[in-house]
Formats: C-alpha cells, structure tokens, sequence
C-alpha cells in the first residue's frame, strides 16, 4: 500500500472517528442545553456565535496557510535545496506564529465588544454580553491550534499523519467532557473552556510525529529573505480565499441570530449531521494526495491521473453516504439528538433543515480535493475569484431567502446548496481547462455505471427497511445502514467485474 493510500486509509478512520466524537458531542449538547430555547447562560446559540471569532483566525490565518503556502514551500525547500534549510524556513514560521497570534487575540479580545452587535444583532443584550465573555475565553485555543497545524504540515511533507489522526479525536473528547460533566452547571462557559483544553491536546498530539522527523527547531529572527516573501506571496490569496468564505459564514450566523432563538443551533446541527460525508471522505482523501499532487504538479498525465482517481473515490463513498443520509434524515436526528431537553418540535425542524442541506454534500466534497489541486500548481488567486462568485450567491441567495421570501432557517440550507454547487462546478471546469483537460475526462463511464446500478439497489433496500421499520428508528437506523451498505458494495463489485470482463469476441481474438 502506498504512503497516500495508507495516509487516506488513516485518515478517513480518524475522520470516522472524529466525526463519531462529533456525532456524541452533538447527542451530549442536544440532551443539555436542547437548542438553547431557554436563554441565559443555557443559550446554545451565544455559543456558536462567540466560536466563530476563534474560529476565524485559525481558518484564517493556519488552515490556508498550511494548504497554500506552507506545505509546498517546505516540500520544495526539501527536494531542491536540503534538509537543513527546509527546517529554517519551518523555525522561522513557527517563530512569526509565537510573536503574531498572541497579539492578534489581546487585539481580537478587547475589540469583542464591539463585534458581537454586528454578528449577533438580533441578539438581546444579555445574550450578547454571554457570546462576549465565551469568545474571550475562547482566544486561548487559536494559538495552540496555529502551532498545531504548522505541526501537521511538516507531519503531512513527511508522509507521516498518525498526529493528524489523533489531533481531531482528542479535541473532541475535551468538548464532550466538558459538557457532560459540567454543562448542567456552568452551561455553555463549560463548552468554552472545553474547546481550549481541546486545542492544547490537538497541538501535544502532534509533537512526537513531528519530532521524528528530519525537521529540528531552531530560534531563529524571521528575515524577509526569498523564502518567507514567497511563503506570504503565496499565502496572501488564500487568506483573502479564507475571508471569502468566513464572510459566508458570518452572514449566515447574522441572518439565524435574527430569527427566533434556536435557530442557529438548529443550523449548527444539521450542518454538522450534513457534513458527516465530506468531513469522512473529502477531507480524508485530499489531504492525503496533496503531498503527491504537489510532486506531480509539472506533469500533466501524473497530474491528473491522482486527480480522476481521487476524484472517483471520493464519490464512490460520497454520494451513497448523501442519499442514506436523506432517505433516512428523520431516525438520524432522533437518534441522535432526540431526548432530554431536544423535544419533538427541536426534531422536527432540524429534520426539515437536514433534508435541504444534505444536498451540498456532494459538491462540497470536491471542494477541498479541486482547492489542493490548484494550491500544488502554485495556482492561489484564481480559486479566490471563484470563491468570490460562490460567496456572493449564497450570501445573496441567503439574504433573498430569509429577508426576501420570510422563510425561517432552512432557507439558508437553499442558499448554501445553491452557492456551493455553482462553486464545485467552476472550480472543476477552470482547473481542467489549465491541465488541458475535457470534463467528460474525468469521469470513469463504467465507474458511474456501476455505482448507478448499485445505487438503485441501495435506494430500493433502503426504502423497504422504512417501510417496515418506520416506527422503530434505531433498528432503522441500524438495518438500514448496514444492510444498505452491504447492497451497494456488493452490486458495485458485481457490476464491475461483469462491465470489465472481456467480451466474447476479444476472447476469440486472443485464442
């Protein structure tokens, strides 16, 4: 098995399981604080709305710059010049985080105050004093998260993703503790320090990978030499990427905080459930073939041979994962969230949101795979254009839905369904018309003939298990899945080899 093979093998298990840990944290939030419709420091919703300024500058500032700049500077600096020099150009980095991330969270602390009536106008005052005093704490993770995703970019040049698996797991079991053991009491400030405990974790688990490889830290003063000018030059379009798309994000959480209370964690938790596919599969396989991308990035045929492989999984597993998540939305979320403080009305609406927004699964999957792409090129600002379009539609989509047309929160679900397939689709047909590519190249015809056979299948076994289990969602859950599941890869199997088995003439031709 190849290094990538292993990495995505690893990583999607992680994935899995981070994504389980998530599903839990969700099922532990849901039980204590419902959607938070009872206000005060129980107010689920202050919460998401205080995560999203921590949240931001990590997005903003580490995760594009590890993708865009880092990653490829580090691999170049390895292959071309030496070891040695590849790791003073990665102390310096890590040095230009220790000196910027601290005073951007001071700055990002005192100016809280003034921020949160602009995210969160609809916000009572008391509320907004709560989201206020949750971000504050929350400014401690954003800098042991930066140190750990520069961590997992020398982890990931390497070939080596054990600290990248544990990372998402142990973030997880912070969060979860901390709002089971202590969310009845302290309510969402417990969820607050969880997250900072949790990205302390996330940075520890990276630093035994990374200590056994070549890399070694030394202190050195970060020289605007030709190295760390391209490392910004290259990074300079992706954070205006990354604005882009916090922008769509913000503006999402502005429109929820405007409806009733509760809207917002409705959102958060259909997005969550919505996400399960990408986060699995998506994230996975193009984290793992970015290093290879990045190798093949000068050689078309290579180049693009990853590309359609990867292509082709992620789908394999992407769109069945998609469709049983619609067919069976209404058992997920009862299962899942339904009991203590989430009544049937919180099932209800959030099944109504999570049958709208599961549809961007599937274009939203090719998003990171096609970004990875363009960022082994070198390519960083024409994905920011595409962005900007992406942006504007779902932002505009967003606005027109709720304000336009009154609709109450699924009407954001529209939006990002809409904006996202527009932004998979130009992200595709840009990236194959530079490599020279036809769309129709890049789709295996026996691949989706195969998966389209077995897709069918699957539906029908899937439809039938409702049909008879409607009244007992955990069985349904469990039959339904497993049984489908088992549907699917088995006709896929069988319709393969049947497509790829040599024809009756071709067999006489080679007697």
């Amino acid at each position: 098995m190849s290094a990538v093979s292993f990495g995505a093998l690893l990583l999607a298990v992680s994935s899995l399981a981070s994504r389980g840990l998530g599903v839990l944290r969700d099922s532990v939030f849901a039980h204590v604080f419902g959607i938070g419709s009872t206000g005060g420091t129980f107010a689920l919703d202050a919460y998401f709305v205080a995560f999203k300024i921590p949240d931001f500058l990590y997005t903003l500032l580490i995760l594009g710059a590890m993708s865009t700049a880092f990653i490829p500077m580090y691999m170049g600096l390895r292959q071309k010049e030496s070891e040695e020099k590849a790791s003073l150009f990665a102390s310096r980095v890590i040095v230009l985080l220790f000196a910027f991330l601290p005073v951007l969270s001071v700055v990002a602390f005192f100016a809280a105050p003034y921020l949160m009536p602009l995210l969160a106008p609809g916000f009572t005052p008391e509320l907004q004093d709560i989201s206020v005093s949750l971000t504050r704490i929350m400014l401690i993770s954003p800098f042991f998260m930066g140190l750990s995703g520069l961590f997992q970019g020398i982890e990931n040049a390497h070939k080596r993703f054990l600290g990248l698996a544990l990372a998402p797991i142990f973030y997880n079991l912070a969060i979860i503790a901390s709002a089971w053991f202590f969310g009845a009491v302290y309510g969402v400030y417990a969820l607050a320090v969880g997250v900072c405990v949790g990205a302390l974790l996330h940075f520890l688990v990276q630093v035994p990978g990374t200590l056994v490889t070549s890399f070694h830290f030394k202190i050195k003063r970060p020289l605007w030499d030709k190295d760390i000018k391209e490392f910004f030059i290259l990074l300079i379009p992706r954070l205006a990427g990354n604005i882009i798309f916090q922008a769509t994000i913000f503006v999402d959480t502005i429109l929820a905080t405007t409806l009733a209370l509760g809207s917002l964690s409705i959102y958060s938790y259909a997005l969550n459930l919505e996400s399960l596919p990408y986060g699995v599969v998506a994230v996975s396989f193009s984290t793992a073939v970015f290093s290879t991308l990045t190798e093949h990035a000068d050689h078309h045929e290579n180049f693009f041979a990853t590309l359609k492989q990867t292509f082709s999984r992620v789908l394999f597993w992407v769109i069945p994962a998609t469709i049983g998540l619609y067919l069976l939305r209404e058992p997920v979320v009862r299962v899942i969230l339904g009991g203590g403080q989430f009544n049937e009305e919180a099932v209800r609406m959030t099944t109504l949101m999570l049958g709208f927004f599961v549809w961007a699964a599937i274009p939203q999957s090719m998003i990171p795979l096609f970004s990875r792409a363009f960022y082994s090129r070198k390519e960083t600002w024409l994905p920011v254009k595409l962005g900007m379009i992406g942006m504007f539609s779902c932002i505009i989509l967003g606005v027109f839905f709720i304000k336009g047309l009154g609709l109450p929160i699924y009407g954001l679900a529209f939006s990002n369904v809409i904006a996202t397939l527009i932004y998979a689709l130009l992200m595709a047909l840009f990236l194959l018309k530079q490599i020279k590519r036809s769309p129709f190249e890049l789709i295996d015809w026996h691949f989706f003939a195969s998966i389209g056979a077995a897709l069918v299948m699957m539906i029908s076994t899937l439809l039938l298990t409702i049909h008879y289990l409607a009244d007992r969602p955990l069985w349904l859950l469990l039959v339904g899945v497993s049984g489908g599941g088992a549907v699917y890869l088995g006709v896929y199997g069988g319709v393969k080899k049947l497509l790829s088995a040599p024809s009756d003439n071709s067999k006489c031709k080679n007697e």
